[in-house]
């Protein structure tokens, strides 16, 4: 009868019977006995307690301990023969040794401590206690952290932004809600906030590709700056003249809500993907623009009280700008020639490595008065371009730290916010959002876009892809540290706009791209490198996406001239490896590997061989690939 056919618990009982027989051998019994009594007599009387008096339950522990870890480790050498690791025998044998020494180490360790710290008094307690104070938050912040992230899940198949979900999870469980958990300091909620779009947006500036950043620059600064400026005015103006806010709190609200949100926007992009050239301005424009929404919110509330002469603005803005772009450039070519030059030894700790220079950065910006948030993105975009061979490192760590951050922060939000309250706000905050979605953004849009000749339907769904998220709601709390008495009411209208934005332009985004016929294909239109370093060698493994317009395009490996010292190892086609040959034709998508020993300009090379190989024919000695 084989194993497989044998009743589980006639396995258990078998290996059981054996294991015991080997381990209760008079021999080893004789020899753990004595062991156990020597160890009490040369270690009791050295000892403070009551080890002495209670030497025959110690002998018993000690004793029983060798006996498990020699009934383990008979079960854990016996052979089956021609059995397979798989084998039903092999992971009963393991459970059992496991369970063995668990419970023999548990009584042991009991024995010792019982003895050595033990008290004859009869009210002693009987039970202890080995819990911590961060034991229930720990618990509470892994459950939501888990509920976040079940909720993306369920948002990415309903095709509802997650951050609705995270809201919602938050709401939930606050004051209004369940009240399980009680967060009434807007300032707490405002720092972890910050931090936690230092982090965002760090990780923004390394996924942005030089590429997209060059082809969507000079539209998508415009949309970023002047675009903004002219989303706010529109939008505060309109708040005043038909809803009837007073002026500044207008213009606070609209200041707040300008800036559209790159997780969201980068989401988006993902589901339904745009032209190269609408999808570069629109990354752009969501990287960029949080610092300026950041600079119009804090001048605004600066000037508040008393008010600020236009020099004073000047020079307030001039500073944040070109102070954040400075800080945030330098920083990140220094940065750039410490990871080149560095050899930390784990690779680990390249990620980490750069999360401090996010933070450095920042600290520094601010220390200047300059902006913070625009120098940690530029410092993410200098960075991933000066170190390529630690791009894909640094950009998988930041990646999931900016998801897990963008979970937190959207539930810290949603327990600040008290869903009793939205009701009386809804009028105005669905007044706000209507000026907004239809008149502020698509005017803003048109006055960036249209000079540089953008059609009608780019600007129309460049308009329609603008979504608020985070941001906004992380600078309405800037009105509650300010002492601003309608803060909050702002805040939960800027709430509802959000909310209101993500829900509207959210779920309709994919339809609106379809009608206006921009959707695009998802084959890759640009050469995508990324290197995977084998640490302790001078060989890279460098990752090329071959786009559609690539000249390799249908060649077979003999007629593409690597360049000299690099070999294509592998080729990933439709989730399949395929092993390169001469007769290998590459096509539209492949994921070329690619070993090089050029550890300073082997991605670069690559990237011009997959684009121009005639080019790098021309200029290097060429070796082809048989």
């Amino acid at each position: 009868m084989s194993a497989s056919s044998v009743p589980l618990w006639r396995l258990i009982v078998g290996e059981l019977r054996w294991a015991l027989s080997q381990a209760l051998h008079p021999l080893k019994l004789g020899a753990a006995v004595i062991v156990a009594v020597a160890v009490v007599a040369a270690f009791g009387p050295q000892t403070p307690g009551l080890v002495l008096s209670q030497g025959w339950r110690v002998i018993v522990a000690i004793t029983l301990g060798l006996t498990a870890a020699a009934f383990a480790h008979a079960l854990l050498q016996r052979q089956q023969r021609r059995a397979p690791d798989a084998h039903p025998r092999v992971a009963v044998r393991a459970a059992i040794a496991a369970v063995a020494l668990l419970l023999a180490g548990t009584v042991l360790l009991a024995y010792l401590l019982a003895a050595v710290a033990g008290s004859p008094d009869p009210s002693a307690t009987d039970a202890l206690d080995a819990g911590l104070v961060v034991d229930g938050p720990l618990l509470v912040g892994a459950a939501l952290l888990t509920a976040g992230v079940l909720a993306a899940a369920l948002g990415a198949r309903l095709r509802v932004p997650g951050a609705l979900l995270f809201l919602g999870i938050g709401m939930l469980i606050g004051d209004d809600g369940f009240d399980w958990i009680s967060l009434a300091d807007p300032v707490l909620v405002q720092s972890l906030g910050v931090i936690a779009l230092v982090v965002i947006l760090f990780e923004g500036g390394l996924t942005t590709d030089a590429s997209q950043l060059r082809r969507g620059a000079a539209p998508g600064l415009t949309l970023a700056t002047v675009g903004v400026a002219v989303t706010a005015g529109v939008t505060a103006l309109g708040a005043v003249w038909l809803l009837g806010l007073p002026s500044r709190v207008a213009w606070l609200v609209g200041a707040i809500v300008a800036s559209t949100d790159a997780a969201a926007v980068f989401d988006l992009l993902r589901r339904a993907p745009l032209p190269d050239r609408l999808a570069a301005v629109l990354k752009v424009e969501s990287g960029v623009n949080d610092p300026v929404a950041v600079l119009l919110t804090v001048g605004l509330l600066s000037a508040w009280d008393p008010p600020t002469t236009m020099a004073a603005w000047l020079a307030f803005g001039a500073l944040q700008l070109i102070g954040g772009a400075a800080v945030g450039g330098a920083a990140g070519w220094l940065a750039g020639q410490a990871f080149r030059r560095l050899e930390l030894g784990a690779a680990g700790l390249y990620p980490m490595l750069g999360l401090a220079t996010a933070g450095v950065t920042y600290g520094l910006a601010v220390a200047i008065g300059a902006s913070g948030f625009l120098a940690v993105y530029l410092v993410g975009v200098v960075l991933a371009a000066e170190v390529p061979r630690r791009r894909t490192a640094l950009q998988t760590f930041h990646t999931a730290l900016a998801n897990g951050a963008e979970v937190g922060l959207f539930l810290l939000l949603g327990l600040l916010v008290f869903p009793a309250q939205l009701p009386s706000v809804a009028p105005t905050a669905i007044g706000v959002v209507a000026l907004l979605i239809l008149v502020g953004r698509p005017l803003a849009c048109a006055v960036s876009l249209a000079p540089m000749g953008y059609s009608v339907r780019g600007i129309a769904v460049v308009s329609w892809l603008g979504m608020r998220g985070a941001v906004p709601i992380v600078l309405a709390t800037f009105a509650y540290s300010a002492g601003i008495p309608e803060a909050g009411a702002i805040f939960h209208v800027v709430f509802f706009i959000v909310v209101t934005s993500a829900l509207v332009q959210g779920t309709t985004a994919v339809p609106v791209i379809a009608g206006l016929g921009l959707s695009a294909s998802r084959t890759p239109t640009d050469v995508i490198a990324a290197a995977l370093p084998v640490e302790g060698t001078d060989v890279d493994l460098v990752e090329v996406l071959v786009p559609d317009h690539s000249p390799l395009v249908g060649r077979p490996l003999s007629n593409a001239r690597a360049p000299a010292g690099m070999l294509v190892t592998a080729i990933l086609r439709n989730e399949q490896i395929v092993l390169p040959r001469g007769d290998t034709r590459i096509l539209p998508g492949d994921l070329l590997v690619v070993a090089t020993a050029d550890r300073d300009n082997g991605i670069r090379r690559i990237e011009r061989w997959a684009d121009r190989p005639a080019d790098v024919a021309a200029g290097d000695a060429t070796t082809p690939l048989d």
